[in-house]
C-alpha cells in the first residue's frame, strides 16, 4: 500500500483524544479491512504518481474520511450511543456526527480516481453512420 493511513489519523479525524486507547485496536482492524479493498478500487495510475503530492493528500484524505465513517457509524451502532434527553432546548447525551456524511465525502472526494470512473474506451463506437436520417425496421427483425 502506498498510502499510509493510521490509527492516529483516524482518531484525529473522528475526534478521539489521542490519549484515550480504549479504540485502537477496533481503529487498527477497521483500517486493515477497508484500507486495501479502497486502494483496490482506485485506479492504479493515480496510487503509482507518488511525486504529485496533491493527489496522494487528496487520495489519502478520500480514504481516510470513508474509514472514520465507517468507524463512527460502528460507534453508533453500541449500546446506548444514541440515547439522548433533552432539556430546555439543550441535547445530552448522543453523538450528533455521522460517519454516514463523512463517508459520503469520502466516495465523492476519490470518484474521479475510481477505476470505475474511466470509460471503457475499447467500447465506444458509432452505433451507425446514417446520418439525418430515421432508423427503419422491417417485420422480419423484430423477433422477441
Amino acid at each position: 500500500m502506498s498510502i499510509t493511513i493510521s490509527t492516529a489519523d483516524v482518531k484525529r479525524k473522528a475526534m478521539i483524544a489521542s490519549s484515550d486507547t480504549t479504540y485502537d485496536s477496533a481503529i487498527s482492524s477497521l483500517i486493515t479491512e477497508m484500507q486495501s479493498p479502497i486502494e483496490y478500487s482506485i485506479t492504479d495510475t493515480y496510487l503509482a504518481d507518488t511525486a504529485n503530492t496533491g493527489l496522494q493528500a487528496t487520495l489519502k484524505l478520500g480514504i481516510l474520511e470513508i474509514i472514520t465513517g465507517e468507524f463512527l457509524e460502528q460507534l453508533r451502532r453500541e449500546m446506548g450511543a444514541t440515547e439522548a434527553a433533552t432539556v430546555a432546548g439543550v441535547v445530552l447525551g448522543g453523538s450528533t456526527v455521522r460517519g454516514a456524511d463523512l463517508i459520503q465525502q469520502g466516495a465523492s472526494r476519490l470518484g474521479p480516481y475510481l477505476k470505475g470512473a474511466l470509460p471503457n474506451l475499447g467500447d465506444t463506437s458509432a452505433l451507425s453512420t446514417t446520418t439525418d436520417s430515421e432508423m427503419a425496421f422491417s417485420t422480419e427483425e423484430e423477433v422477441w
